[in-house]
């Protein structure tokens, strides 16, 4: 038996991918699907705890390999593991070459800020003049990490999603953006379970949507490359990506 569980630290930037139990044959897929969930995200880092991890076979192990070449070719995130047994850690050498291991999750996480990633972090009200901020944000980080050409459509991402937490889930959220080298990843945390829907077709003409129709994020998976929202307990996240090369 296997058990999976996501940490998103928003202070950070790291999403900590903790794993408890058995790594076999039967569960390999249980631990390459919740890497693949985190990368997606495209956080900062993704960091894989082992701390509690046992393995039926050291050839199973390659699944780390795998997941760590897989999140940097197709996202640009790094993939960093830490907190793994001796014998666990003994097995990983054969994989030196792919995978980077730690510690412990604080040393991985120096690690990880040492490389300056490209994240910017801001907690907002849900007043509608946060919508604005959301928009200077993104456009200024854009600006810094020379992604003018995604500049103007990313702000207006940023407006969308912020208006939509202002508007609908009326709590303080924190607007995310990142940049993994292979995408730019705006996403808006707020404090209501409710998720967000489409209602409806997409009009037929360019006659203005009415309020509560999903207008805001049909403007979003318009703009963006892909689109989604993550359930948390107190929560949600609403996220979108944008190829940036």
């Amino acid at each position: 038996m296997l058990t999976t569980a996501i940490d998103r630290n928003l202070n950070s930037g790291i999403t900590t991918v903790r794993l408890a139990g058995t790594l076999a044959l039967g569960t390999v897929p249980e631990v390459r699907g919740a890497i693949a969930k985190a990368v997606a995200e495209c956080p900062a880092a993704v960091v894989v705890d082992l701390q509690g991890l046992r393995h039926d076979g050291d050839a199973l192990l390659g699944v780390f390999a795998a997941m760590t070449h897989d999140a940097q070719l197709h996202w640009g995130v790094p993939v960093l593991l830490c907190g793994a047994a001796p014998e666990v850690r003994h097995a990983l050498h054969a994989f030196r070459t792919y995978v980077a291991l730690y510690e412990d999750r604080a040393h991985a996480s120096l690690a990880v800020h040492a490389n300056v990633p490209r994240w910017v972090r801001r907690h907002l009200p849900p007043v509608p003049e946060s919508a604005a901020v959301a928009r200077t944000v993104t456009g200024e980080a854009c600006l810094t990490w020379g992604l003018t050409d995604l500049r103007n459509p990313a702000r207006l991402v940023a407006s969308e999603l912020a208006a939509n937490a202002i508007l609908h889930a009326v709590t303080a959220f924190d607007l995310v953006v990142v940049h993994t080298g292979r995408f730019l990843r705006i996403a808006v945390q707020d404090g209501s379970t409710t998720l967000p829907r489409l209602s409806g077709d997409p009009p037929a003409t360019s006659t203005l949507m009415r309020p509560g129709t999903g207008r805001g994020l049909r403007i979003v998976a318009a703009a963006s490359t892909h689109w989604g929202v993550t359930p948390l307990p107190t929560g949600k996240i609403v996220w979108a990506l944008m190829r940036s090369e």
